[in-house]
């Protein structure tokens, strides 16, 4: 497996606009096809983002495609298509998740979306949600510490929104982690 490729986080729009024309071939790590890749960018280059560094993550990338396949598959945009929660989608894959992200259904790393024909159209979307937006730009201190992206799109226009989208962000766990259990609403110390 690659290791992620790290992405410096600009702040200002020239650094922007620069750091997407160097940076631009770190992105297939991010997203593996050129609809994924500018949602990639968009993300990670939004103005509101609050994070300075984003890692192109090949697991999350695989975990994100695999997810807006399934999604078109079945015709339904849902968190827990194919029986398993964003969290327990990423463990199977081997990413290791702090012990503390809730279990079987969680969702502390997924945002997805159906009938979306640009990058740009579902990033509005998304940053029209509070809890999307919140996860995606790393509002909140629980959020910033995920620094691992990847971005999945996959188009069929036999399937009832013909584009399915899906973005993991997540972080990996470590050693200074604390027992604690979390919920879509916060974290419970012991």
């Amino acid at each position: 497996m690659a290791a992620p490729a790290a992405i410096e986080l600009p702040q200002s729009q020239h650094q922007q606009r620069s750091a997407a024309h160097t940076q631009h071939s770190d992105l297939g790590n991010c997203g593996e096809n050129p609809q994924a890749q500018q949602l990639a960018l968009l993300i990670m280059q939004d103005p509101q983002q609050q994070r300075t560094t984003l890692y192109c993550h090949p697991l999350l990338t695989q975990a994100a495609n695999d997810k807006a396949k399934a999604m078109a598959a079945r015709g339904i945009v849902n968190h827990y298509v194919g029986g398993l929660g964003a969290n327990q989608r990423l463990k199977a894959l081997g990413y290791q998740l702090p012990a503390f992200y809730s279990g079987t259904f969680g969702n502390q790393v997924e945002a997805v979306a159906g009938g979306y024909s640009s990058a740009e159209a579902v990033w509005e979307a998304f940053k029209s949600s509070s809890r999307h937006r919140s996860h995606l730009l790393g509002e909140l201190p629980f959020y910033q510490e995920q620094i691992h992206l990847g971005v999945g799109f996959y188009y069929d226009w036999s399937s009832p929104h013909v584009e399915y989208w899906a973005v993991y962000v997540a972080r990996e766990a470590s050693a200074k982690d604390i027992v604690a259990t979390c919920f879509d609403f916060g974290c419970i110390n012991p």
